[in-house]
């Protein structure tokens, strides 16, 4: 079980030898390390954490440079290990990994505390495709944060839509699946066929197939809707 003690003497060690005066538990600090007008405090866990990141910034109020120091993972990846980096730039905190090995451990400066710049333009070609997801979204029959469940997109609901006509009124046109409320591009979603739902029967007709019956199944509160919206539209009979 590691403490957070073991990794103050490699840390203490990085700073001593590039001519730092290193100090201990100052002021709550857990580790201090001057040289000249350089002021460096780094703070001990076991773990990279929120309350870890909260009291580094605490001890940005100082106008230190601040590091925050952990054991190195087991299984480092670098690319995996890209969004914790980005966050801890934008928080302007420095990070240290300690690798244990009794006396061969020792630690490594992984980022330096700098001053963050943001970027000069934002993603605008994201932000327009996830604000045209959401429009494009009638009802939200998903949950944020579940894994291994399929999601419903704006295509998706797009799909059911026209799965629901076909289902209702059989082989049809992409001209009369728009008349009877089905996607401008119904030609292109139709032919694309992107989830094997739709078969060509001829010549520009198309009809459902049992994979699409089963689609329906799956996603039953988009069923529900798109149904119920057909037989509100319907016309009344005299």
């Amino acid at each position: 079980m590691i403490t957070e003690s073991e990794l103050f003497e490699p840390v203490k060690n990085l700073f001593a030898n590039a001519g730092y005066k290193v100090n201990a538990e100052v002021k709550d600090c857990d580790v201090t390390a001057v040289k000249d007008d350089e002021f460096i405090i780094i703070e001990l866990k076991k773990n990279l954490s929120v309350t870890l990141l909260s009291q580094g910034l605490k001890r940005q109020k100082t106008g230190a440079k601040v590091y925050v120091a952990v054991p190195k993972p087991k299984k480092y990846v670098p690319r995996k290990y890209r969004d914790t980096l980005y966050v801890l730039k934008k928080l302007e905190l420095g990070l240290i990994f300690v690798t244990l090995h009794g006396k061969h451990s020792f630690a490594e400066v992984i980022l330096e505390p700098e001053e963050f710049f943001p970027p000069a333009s934002k993603n605008y070609k994201k932000r327009k495709a996830i604000l045209e997801e959401i429009n494009g979204r009638t009802i939200d029959t998903n949950t944020g944060g579940v894994t291994g469940r399929k999601i419903a997109t704006a295509y998706t609901e797009k799909c059911i839509n026209i799965a629901c006509i076909l289902d209702t009124y059989g082989e049809l046109s992409p001209k009369q699946i728009r008349e009877y409320g089905g996607d401008e591009k119904c030609g292109n979603i139709l032919r694309i066929n992107a989830y094997g739902w739709f078969e060509k029967v001829e010549k520009g007709i198309y009809k459902i197939n049992l994979e699409g019956r089963k689609a329906l199944l799956e996603y039953p509160e988009l069923e529900r809707y798109y149904t119920e919206k057909l037989f509100q539209n319907m016309p009344d009979e005299d």
